[in-house]
């Protein structure tokens, strides 16, 4: 082959080589909301420290060949900050709970929410059966499914986090609480809620997933390989292993 013709392969080669590079060198900025307790976050000074976020953002970054970074921001502001491209994913979280502009990433977390109740009250046959009576809840979070089977009434007692709902509950400022399975059970086995409970209502169970800015420079389909990744070969599950 003439040098000349060379000489523009190797041009053409490395115009192909400098994107890939370029690419790798840009971090995956995961946005976490500020108010995220563990298992899903310890947060510190707006860093987090550790947590499924924390894990699951190193787990992407290394399919997805990017640094991760972290985002920490108050709940008021993820929606905004992930439109605008401030950050490249909310995971965790469902469409229902985040309206806007987004791709959303497969299924792939799985979680679910029940009433509680204090064991010293009678325990409720059913949701219904909490017509007219206060629910312990989290401000600023939706409850779509409760909301539809206990109707328009004022049963809602927001508190500003989950551990302060629960703490509510502990004190009987509240019978119920409407709380994650997955933070209940992290809490009750560190020792940090030992109310005893009656058996919990299910409301809702339910895969969570990522919602991608539509300014990311990540694809979704690369998005969904690097979870389908992590769920087939079992490091999906090692990392929650540990916060059960």
């Amino acid at each position: 082959m003439p040098r000349a013709s060379l000489f523009h392969l190797s041009l053409c080669c490395a115009a192909l080589a400098v994107p890939t590079a370029a690419l790798a060198a840009v971090p995956l900025v995961m946005l976490v909301d500020h108010s995220e307790e563990m298992p899903s976050a310890r947060i510190e000074r707006s860093q987090v420290q550790e947590g499924i976020s924390h894990d699951l953002a190193q787990l992407l970054g290394e399919r997805l060949g990017r640094e991760p970074r972290f985002l920490v921001l108050p709940r008021r502001r993820v929606a905004q900050a992930l439109a605008s491209g401030e950050a490249d994913l909310l995971c965790d979280y469902l469409p229902a709970w985040l309206p806007g502009p987004f791709a959303w990433s497969r299924p792939f977390l799985p979680g679910a929410y029940w009433v509680v109740t204090r064991r010293e009250r009678e325990a409720p046959a059913s949701l219904a059966a909490l017509a007219g009576q206060r629910v312990g809840t989290v401000r600023g979070y939706a409850y779509p499914e409760l909301q539809a089977r206990m109707g328009a009434a004022n049963w809602r007692e927001d508190a500003p986090t989950a551990d302060a709902s629960l703490r509510m509950l502990a004190l009987g400022r509240v019978d119920h609480a409407a709380v994650s399975q997955r933070f209940l059970q992290y809490q009750q086995r560190i020792g940090s809620f030992t109310v005893p409970l009656h058996a919990p209502l299910p409301v809702s169970s339910y895969q969570t997933q990522c919602a991608l800015s539509p300014r990311s420079s990540v694809r979704l389909s690369a998005l969904n390989q690097a979870l389908g990744e992590i769920v087939s070969d079992g490091s999906l599950e090692r990392m929650l292993q540990r916060y059960r």
